[in-house]
């Protein structure tokens, strides 16, 4: 047996999810990335704020 029809018997024995499945799990990535975002940005604000009160103290 060739490496290319092995290859192809393999391919055959995959399962590949439904467009509705993709689109449904794309959109819960999104979603997610979007949150921690928002998350990361807020903890940004907070110690830039924080390290800016410190420089005022200190400086």
């Amino acid at each position: 047996m060739s490496k290319l029809s092995e290859l192809r018997s393999e391919f055959k024995k995959i399962t590949w999810p439904s467009s509705k499945e993709v689109a449904k799990k794309t959109g819960i990535t999104l979603l997610v990335c979007a949150i921690l975002s928002v998350i990361i940005g807020v903890y940004d604000l907070f110690f830039n704020w924080i390290m800016r009160g410190l420089e005022k103290i200190f400086l």
